[in-house]
């Protein structure tokens, strides 16, 4: 059987959420029916020496070139000076993973190939690539696709709003990783046994937009105002750690908070802790939901729109209000010694399946043919 050669696309591969999954989908496409070729712009990021050895790899920027340089190259150049740039032979399928310019890349592709669009952001309330595409420019490159995968309902709803584009839209939920269905919840590591409970951990880049500071604020003044004990654990890096910190030391609370290093594996992390929070003002999908979803962990979730639909509107979580007072009600209802796993443990499994690699993995094969 000919094997059916597929181009994919993304800028670079930091330690997000995204790039997580084009790992899982890297691991998981059968080997037998497609041949796999990754551009990575540039060759930057933790998860570059993880790419998966059956996987050809192509960097666009095979020099030190600093972010700047290379997002100047890739705005002035058209999206068919790019693509001739950095695509020298013809796919079957060509998929740009990620908005931005992966996007304008594929767009300009003159070989009769599929075009496919990986869309994970939710632009009605984060529309990031307005800084390097007019509306114009950017609905233009779209309208090159053949489909546009949306990763949530709030994504795809958002994307319909601002593009339109309705007949090319597909709704596929993020590929997790394989071994987390099999992953031991009963002997599994305890990192957090030295650690005072309830643990909270929130896994994610330490930035704005992910909510991080006033969850650590609202933490800090409840523990300090009410004489709570519990710990609250953030896993990731990001340009707030510095000063998160800080603020924590100012406050003279180290014992109940701590910042742990960018992992890989998060399991361990995960099902050490005993609820997984995430507070970010927006979520497109929200790939730690669904993974401490699988690993029958209770979650609890600002209403950010692809978390509330993760959660499944709160039947299967805490869904709380987008705001410090929404927090605020979380936090206390934890550390008070509410059991929030009596109330939603019960809907977790038969939720879980919707997010098994195998139902996603189907959809994503059918949409390879």
């Amino acid at each position: 059987m000919t094997l059916k050669k597929i181009l994919i696309c993304i800028y670079n591969l930091q330690g997000g959420g995204a790039e997580r999954v084009l790992l899982n989908l890297l691991n998981l496409l059968d080997k037998n029916r497609f041949r796999i070729t990754l551009l990575v712009l540039k060759k930057e990021g933790v998860y570059i020496s993880k790419i998966p050895s059956h996987v050809n790899v192509i960097y666009g920027f095979k020099t030190f070139l600093g972010k700047k340089i290379c997002n100047r190259f890739l705005k002035i150049l058209s999206s068919k000076m790019l693509h001739k740039i950095f695509i020298k032979q013809k796919f079957d399928f060509e998929i740009s993973f990620l908005e931005g310019y992966s996007t304008k890349i594929i767009s300009g592709s003159s070989f009769d190939s599929k075009k496919i669009a990986w869309v994970h952001a939710d632009f009605e309330s984060y529309h990031w690539t307005k800084n390097i595409f007019s509306f114009d420019e950017e609905k233009s490159y779209y309208g090159k696709f053949n489909n546009i995968v949306c990763v949530s309902e709030k994504c795809l709803k958002s994307f319909k709003n601002i593009f339109g584009f309705e007949e090319k839209l597909k709704l596929i939920y993020n590929v997790l990783n394989k071994n987390l269905e099999n992953y031991d919840k009963i002997h599994f590591k305890n990192v957090f046994n030295h650690l005072k409970t309830p643990k909270i951990i929130c896994v994610g880049r330490l930035e704005k937009e992910k909510g991080v500071e006033r969850l650590l604020k609202i933490f800090l003044e409840e523990i300090k105002n009410f004489n709570y004990e519990g710990s609250l654990i953030f896993l990731g890096e990001g340009s707030l750690k510095t000063p998160l910190k800080q603020l924590v030391e100012e406050n003279y609370l180290g014992e109940n908070v701590k910042f742990i290093n960018f992992k890989e594996n998060v399991e361990d992390y995960i099902l050490s802790s005993d609820y997984v929070i995430v507070p970010s003002y927006s979520e497109s999908f929200c790939l730690v939901l669904s993974e401490s979803i699988c690993l029958g962990k209770i979650c609890i979730s600002t209403d950010n729109g692809g978390g509330t639909e993760i959660l499944k509107n709160g039947e299967c979580g805490l869904v709380v209000e987008n705001s410090d007072e929404g927090i605020r009600e979380a936090i206390v209802r934890v550390l008070s010694g509410e059991n929030l796993k009596e109330v939603y443990e019960k809907n977790l499994h038969s939720w879980a399946m919707n997010f098994k690699s195998e139902v996603i993995l189907k959809k994503i094969h059918e949409l390879l043919t």
